[in-house]
């Protein structure tokens, strides 16, 4: 079925959730996978002047673990079947780049210590992202693919929703802020995604005869 195509039956939440949950798992599992497995001794990506201007600031790791927990909420938004199947391919193409790259060219970051005046909680969400989280795999930033991919999905089965959707966008800096990415990374994990989108027909939709239009524009 053509995205756009009106389809009567709904996904049922239940499958949603359960498929969501699979992706999460399966891309969480092959991301850590990877990030502590390298298939050789991962390049150490320099830091730039853009890096060292945005600089690394610790209260940043809570909008950053909010970046991550926004991605599920909004794909289990997409109730349209073909929306659905359409945003699980764009998803497949972009992070099958992404996985590509990460196997073809591991890299890793500098992390800076943390300070020893943190409180409790701030600390205690460090931890957890550390012990969590390699400074591998970081070219390009799939924290940046997964969302770009939802929110232009979330979109195009909302047209209403066009004016806030993409508020989660001011979060994307705390991928650098948080010392877990560069600036490069961010700009590649949104390009995959970019491609993803295009391959799966997500970037543009057709009303009759009229012409190709981009997903962003406004339904008339």
């Amino acid at each position: 079925m053509a995205v756009g195509a009106t389809d009567a039956r709904p996904v049922a939440f239940r499958i949603r959730l359960l498929a969501v949950l699979a992706v999460v798992s399966v891309n969480t599992a092959l991301y850590l996978w990877i990030n502590a497995q390298p298939t050789r001794p991962p390049a150490l990506l320099p830091l730039t002047t853009l890096d060292t201007a945005i600089g690394w600031h610790a209260w940043t790791i809570w909008p950053y673990w909010l970046l991550l927990c926004i991605n599920p909420f909004l794909a289990l938004g997409l109730r349209d079947r073909a929306l659905l199947w359409a945003t699980f391919k764009a998803y497949a193409v972009a992070m099958g780049l992404n996985v590509a790259i990460w196997l073809a060219w591991p890299t890793r970051i500098a992390r800076a210590a943390l300070p020893d005046d943190l409180d409790g909680a701030t600390r205690a969400a460090w931890d957890l992202l550390h012990a969590l989280d390699e400074p591998n795999t970081c070219f390009p930033s799939g924290h940046i693919t997964i969302p770009v991919v939802v929110m232009v999905a979330f979109a195009r089965q909302y047209p209403a929703s066009r004016p806030w959707v993409w508020l989660p966008t001011l979060l994307f800096p705390t991928i650098v802020t948080t010392g877990q990415h560069y600036a490069i990374d961010l700009l590649a994990g949104a390009a995959t995604a970019l491609a993803g989108l295009a391959w799966a027909g997500l970037l543009w939709r057709r009303t009759g005869s009229a012409p190709m239009r981009t997903a962003l524009e406004p339904v008339d």
